[in-house]
């Protein structure tokens, strides 16, 4: 098994059919769907701060923002 740095550790936001989608990278699922952006963005912080970086994607899959963690 691949061991991860702290800091290579990263939630992605991306767009699902039922809406947005909080997914850690490497994971094969999201560990949840939101029905806004605004709602993911929302959740998404709370892993930012506790050390994952938080990248949003836009509809079209490419990087909106990429923030990192605190």
């Amino acid at each position: 098994m691949k061991s991860k740095s702290s800091n290579t550790n990263r939630t992605h936001i991306v767009k699902r059919d039922s809406g947005w989608a909080l997914k850690k990278e490497g994971s094969q699922r999201a560990s949840k769907v939101f029905s806004t952006k605004e709602a993911a963005i929302k959740n998404g912080q709370v892993l930012k701060n506790s050390g994952s970086d938080l990248i949003i994607h836009r509809k079209d899959g490419s990087i909106q923002t990429w923030e990192k963690s605190k």
